[in-house]
């Protein structure tokens, strides 16, 4: 892409931003995650899509970097709570023991009012609710976790929130500082299944599945776009899988 169609590419992103931002309304869908074998739907993740507009079509993977870069995230995912607020209800009237999914960025996590803010949200929910809920962080952003926002975890892990490392097997992270961050969950990034016929990567998972029984972490594989890729993860051990195979993003209408 020219440098020119960049900019430009960027400025519709922003102003689309921009008008999420005036308008305080984001479009959410929500994708499946299910158990094998019997493909019950066990959990949904909230993912944030920019209604339409004259900035033309603009994906996640393009509009979640600009919103990092620019200072906006925090202030988008506010909006995305929001409208989880309003969801939350719904979807478990219709899914009672589903959990929700919700992505948090590392400048959410780490700006100085999100303890308020979060806990201010969680009081506005009943306890049951709460408990449905698992906060998705990713892996790259958990090593850069300072201290005091592994406190904060900590603390909404307390009120029954489950923590989520999100891509886990994408980033740098060290296998030697595992045990000192707070996470319940464990999702395998998404090159693993995809990978997963090759031999060495079936042992990695397979390793990993292992791992996760053992200290009773739940682990979900991202990505899973086959029956094979389906199959094979079911006979290394892995029970959660998300993916296109199953359902791609919908509405909540989709679910309810």
């Amino acid at each position: 892409m020219k440098h020119e169609d960049k900019a430009n590419q960027k400025h519709n992103i922003e102003l689309a931003l921009l008008s999420v931002i005036n308008t305080q309304k984001i479009d959410l869908a929500y994708q499946g995650q299910y158990q094998l074998p019997t493909n019950q739907l066990v959990g949904l993740e909230a993912l944030c899509r920019i209604p339409p507009g004259p900035w033309g079509g603009i994906s996640p993977e393009q509009f979640i970097p600009v919103a990092e870069e620019i200072g906006l995230i925090t202030r988008i995912e506010r909006i995305v709570f929001k409208q989880i607020a309003l969801d939350l209800p719904r979807l478990l009237q219709s899914h009672p023991h589903i959990r929700i999914g919700i992505n948090l960025s590392i400048r959410h996590v780490s700006s100085p009012d999100f303890s308020s803010f979060i806990h201010g949200w969680l009081d506005a929910l009943s306890e049951s609710d709460i408990s449905r809920l698992d906060f998705e962080i990713t892996e790259t952003y958990f090593q850069l976790i300072a201290p005091a926002v592994i406190e904060s975890l900590q603390k909404l892990r307390q009120r029954g929130v489950r923590v989520v490392m999100d891509d886990f097997g994408s980033g740098q992270s060290s296998l030697s500082r595992l045990h000192t961050l707070p996470f319940d969950v464990i999702k395998l990034d998404k090159q693993f299944t995809q990978q997963i016929d090759h031999s060495m990567v079936s042992a990695i998972v397979k390793a990993i599945v292992a791992l996760t029984k053992e200290f009773e972490i739940a682990l979900i594989a991202e990505g899973v776009e086959t029956a094979v890729q389906a199959q094979s993860l079911q006979e290394v051990g892995c029970r959660l899988v998300q993916g296109y195979f199953f359902s791609k993003p919908q509405p909540i209408a989709h679910w309810l």
